[in-house]
């Protein structure tokens, strides 16, 4: 039986992601945004989301989180607004570099 933490984090995702599919920050144009994965505390007052930017450029990166945080607000109100709970949670922006890993091992195993 899924949690109901788990079930919140889903639907905490699928909003982001919708929101992000139809307003992305200016600055992140060139780049795709996936939000990867939602961790939420067992109070369910604080969400971290974990968004990935491809291509895997740096400055890319900062800015993308840079714009993303300046629209920490309105993420929140989109969350308030499609997903049912008591409380809202704050919620903190990182960057997932998760596809830096598998990008390492897929060359590593290119030159074997």
């Amino acid at each position: 039986m899924i949690s109901r933490s788990e079930r919140l984090a889903k639907e905490i995702r699928h909003a982001v992601a919708g929101l992000l599919i139809h307003s992305a920050p200016e600055d992140c144009n060139e780049a795709m945004l996936t939000v990867s994965h939602v961790e939420l505390t067992k109070d369910l007052k604080e969400a971290r989301i974990f968004i990935s930017v491809y291509p895997p450029d740096e400055g890319l990166r900062k800015r993308c989180l840079a714009s993303l945080v300046s629209m920490r607000g309105r993420i929140r109100l989109e969350i308030g607004n499609k997903v049912i709970m008591r409380y809202v949670p704050k919620i903190k922006l990182l960057i997932d570099d998760s596809l830096d890993n598998v990008e390492t091992i897929n060359t590593l195993l290119r030159d074997i």
